[in-house]
């Protein structure tokens, strides 16, 4: 399984697990997203390539701890490959980040990366105040510092942040992601609407959702990503498929939530 847009990983969000009877639950439409991010919030999801699942990953929010002094939220990401093809290319990611609780900006990246025969072990601080990002690799000691825009957001924490704003149909996001070393504009175009049910959940009103990324993912390097976002208040990603060169579609679907602290 190769990379893929880590911005389609925390887009693809918040699927909740209900018995037989919610199936038909209708999702009423919200004008106004979340104002926050909720501790606690566990999702599962599947990825399946030629309808075999390959992989899944869990995203949860951990805990609020300080950063430099700022209280920020933990956020960790498990990424694994499946038996099926472990003895191909064998997929051990783990990524964290650390999201300002005011701003809602990224204050900390970290990522330990194991895919087959390669491995990485890295974080980056970003000093929001001074504009400054200090990279640190522990695979080989090198440290880096550069430049970085306000409010700049990690792979991760740009999705927590798209989450929370008033997305409307036939609109563009801009959002300012520092990946690779380098500092990218992110830019996440929405299309138009239409009901979606997701079995076994119930009934959404979904958007869909189209970012052009630049930087590497998870699935993809610079993959073309295609998903589907509910329209009510929780913003909830549906469904993701990146376009894989030669492969084809790579598809993500939401097959576990628990809905973390509601106050």
């Amino acid at each position: 399984m190769k990379k893929a847009a880590l911005f389609f990983l925390t887009l693809v969000l918040l699927i909740p697990v209900g018995s037989s009877q919610e199936t038909e639950k209708i999702f009423p439409r919200s004008e106004k997203p979340a104002t926050k991010i909720f501790l606690g919030e566990k999702i599962k999801f599947e990825i399946s390539y030629l309808g075999i699942v390959v992989g899944e990953a869990v995203s949860e929010v951990k805990e609020l701890v300080k950063v430099n002094g700022r209280e920020a939220y933990h956020i960790e990401i498990n990424i694994r490959s499946r038996a099926i093809i472990d003895w191909i290319y064998k997929v051990r990611d783990t990524h964290h980040t650390y999201i300002d609780a005011e701003h809602f900006h990224s204050l900390r990246y970290e990522k330990k990366i194991k895919e087959g025969r390669y491995w990485t072990d890295e974080s980056m601080e970003y000093d929001q105040d001074g504009h400054v990002g200090r990279f640190y690799s522990r695979k080989d000691n090198s440290r880096k510092e550069m430049l970085i825009p306000k409010h700049v957001q990690d792979q991760i924490s740009c999705c927590y942040w798209l989450r929370l704003q008033e997305v409307k149909p036939d609109s563009k996001t801009l959002i300012s992601v520092n990946a690779d070393e380098k500092n990218w504009d992110l830019e996440v175009v929405t299309h138009g609407v239409k009901e979606m049910k997701i079995d076994p959940v119930g009934v959404f009103q979904a958007v869909e959702v189209e970012p052009i990324i630049l930087f590497e993912g998870f699935f993809v390097k610079r993959g073309k990503v295609r998903g589907w976002m509910s329209m009510d208040e929780r913003r909830i990603p549906l469904v993701m498929k990146v376009k894989v060169p030669v492969l084809g579609d790579v598809t993500a679907k939401l097959v576990g939530y628990e809905p973390g602290a509601s106050s």
